[in-house]
C-alpha cells in the first residue's frame, strides 16, 4: 500500500512540478523530495542586425539586455578561418564589418549550449538566435519534518535557483529552515 501511495504521489507531483524527481515518506514520517532546476532555465533570445554598408561590405550589430552572464562571439569564414572574436560583457554587445558573403557566427555564453550558425550576410537583415540553456545535472534533496505544500516547495526551489545563478555560488543549505527542513545536493 505504501508503494502505491508513493507512486500516486510521484505521478501527481510530476504533473504539478516537472522538476520534482522523487518524493518519499520515510518510516519515521519525515519527507524527502528530490528536484532539479531545469524548469528555471530559460532560453536567451539574441538579435543581430545586418546592415549593408554599400558594395560588398556588411556590418553586424548584436545586442541583448537583461543577460547576467559573459560570453564570447566568434565569426569565421566557411573554411574555418577566424575573422573576429570578442569577449562579451553581460549586455552581449558587439559590432563587426565584413566583405564575406557567407559567415559562421558562434556564441558561447556561460550556462548555455554553444550556438553556431552559417548565414549569408547579403540576404539577411536580422538574425534572431535562441540560445538554449545547458541541462542542469545537479539534483537537490529536501529532507523535511512534515509534508511540504506546493507553495513551500516552489519557494525552496526558487531559493536554490537564486543561490546557483549569476555566479552567486551561495551555499544551497542556506535555503533550509532549522528544525523544519534541510537542503543538500544529491551525490
Amino acid at each position: 500500500m505504501k508503494i502505491i501511495a508513493t507512486l500516486i504521489a510521484l505521478t501527481a507531483c510530476q504533473l504539478i512540478y516537472g522538476q520534482i524527481l522523487h518524493q518519499t515518506i520515510r518510516e519515521d514520517k519525515t519527507h524527502e523530495y528530490w528536484f532539479s532546476l531545469d524548469q528555471y532555465q530559460k532560453p536567451l533570445n539574441y538579435a543581430i542586425e545586418i546592415a549593408h554598408l554599400g558594395g560588398n561590405i556588411n556590418r553586424l550589430n548584436g545586442k541583448i539586455s537583461g543577460n547576467k552572464k559573459n560570453g564570447v562571439v566568434t565569426i569565421s569564414d566557411t573554411k574555418g578561418k577566424l575573422l573576429f572574436e570578442k569577449n562579451l560583457n553581460p549586455d552581449l554587445l558587439f559590432e563587426f564589418a565584413t566583405d564575406q558573403k557567407e559567415i559562421v557566427i558562434e556564441f558561447l555564453v556561460e550556462g548555455f549550449v554553444t550556438y553556431s550558425k552559417k548565414v549569408n550576410a547579403e540576404t539577411l537583415s536580422v538574425l534572431v538566435l535562441k540560445l538554449q540553456p545547458e541541462s542542469q545535472e545537479a539534483v537537490y534533496q529536501i529532507n523535511a519534518q512534515k509534508e511540504l505544500s506546493t507553495t513551500e516547495l516552489d519557494t525552496i526551489m526558487q531559493c536554490v535557483n537564486n543561490c546557483v545563478q549569476y555566479n552567486v555560488n551561495k551555499d544551497v543549505s542556506s535555503c533550509g529552515k532549522k528544525g523544519e527542513f534541510t537542503i543538500s545536493i544529491q551525490p
